[in-house]
């Protein structure tokens, strides 16, 4: 969550959409920096990967210090693991 996109990190990403591989984006760490640096690196992804892509993939924040996003997370895996 505190950096922008690098070109191995959407290198990454397309590859793993070119060989239809489900994933979900997991911003962590949220903890360590404010909100609106948050939401704007985020934004700095969407943008990105739009650029390639037509649908966006799910995105979660997280934190391990506030436990943030963790529910989210666990009711998504176990969404699509049934």
């Amino acid at each position: 969550s505190r950096h922008e996109p690098l070109d191995i990190d959407i290198t990454f990403i397309n590859w793993l959409g070119e060989n239809q591989i489900p994933f979900a984006l997991v911003f962590t760490k949220t903890d360590k920096i404010n909100k609106p640096t948050l939401e704007n690196n985020v934004e700095m992804y969407k943008q990105e990967m739009l650029k390639y892509w037509e649908e966006l993939p799910e995105m979660f924040s997280s934190s391990s210090v506030t436990h943030s996003g963790r529910d989210e997370i666990i009711s998504y895996i176990e969404e699509i693991c049934q």
